[in-house]
């Protein structure tokens, strides 16, 4: 099976506003939830750390600089199954997007089975940021990989200056932005704004369900890019969307 270019470049960018709005999510259930730290934003931690570090009252140092180093180790976790295990297959972003909907869902059953649907305590806070924020790191790992233009997923302000830019009359560029380009950075601010809305409402049901139902939302975004071969451009070196996606 094989999708039109124009209709596959949709269908990947669809894919990764998802991916947006899910780390959108997780960062508003991590801060709301979890004691006022981020498991996706790595800016927003450096940021909380340098306030703690410059004797900021009430702003603790440990919590950021523990969340810093496991996205650190999701990344290099993320970076070595991407390219000593599945550089070579044709599957390698599903498999990723499975894996991360998988530590999703298990942090949030942990948390469930442990404390059910009231607000942790600190004690039980430290380790779920540890694990979201392995789970971001991941996460982060296998979009920059991916390589889709102007579509990061978890941090906008490069997407949001280049937004408003194309938005202006008169442009530094001789050409204006192709429509998919303009469609992929308002996506990038959208879905960050969106998934921290879908994230703040459903922190509201207890953290447990809110990773529950953020893990099933990626785990079906999962699904739609399994059934969609040939998604996005191939890549010129090592693994990549396009050849991620595959022939089914």
């Amino acid at each position: 099976m094989r999708v039109a270019p124009g209709r596959g470049q949709v269908l990947i960018a669809v894919v990764m506003f998802a991916l947006t709005m899910v780390a959108g999510s997780i960062d508003a259930i991590t801060f709301l939830g979890l004691g006022h730290v981020f498991a996706a934003l790595a800016t927003g931690n450096v940021l909380l750390l340098g306030f703690g570090v410059g004797g900021t009252a009430g702003t603790p140092i440990a919590r950021p600089a523990e969340a810093l180093g496991a996205f650190a180790a999701g990344v290099v976790l993320a970076h070595v199954l991407i390219v000593r295990r599945l550089g070579r297959s044709r599957r390698w972003f599903l498999a990723t997007l499975g894996g991360e909907a998988a530590l999703l869902a298990g942090t949030g059953a942990w948390v469930l089975a442990g404390n059910g649907t009231a607000r942790l305590p600190l004690h039980g806070a430290g380790p779920t940021v540890l694990l979201l924020a392995v789970t971001m790191g991941w996460h982060s790992r296998v979009v920059d990989e991916a390589r889709i233009p102007d579509m990061p997923t978890t941090v906008l302000q490069t997407s949001l200056v280049k937004a408003i830019t194309d938005l202006l009359p008169f442009r530094s560029a001789a050409e204006p932005a192709p429509r998919l380009t303009r469609m992929r950075r308002m996506a990038t601010v959208a879905g960050i704004f969106l998934g921290g809305v879908g994230g703040a409402l459903l922190h509201r049901l207890g953290v447990g369900p809110a990773l529950l139902g953020v893990a099933g939302f990626e785990a079906a975004v999962a699904v739609l890019y399994s059934r969609t071969p040939r998604l996005g451009p191939a890549g010129q070196r090592g693994p990549s969307v396009g050849q991620g996606a595959g022939e089914g």
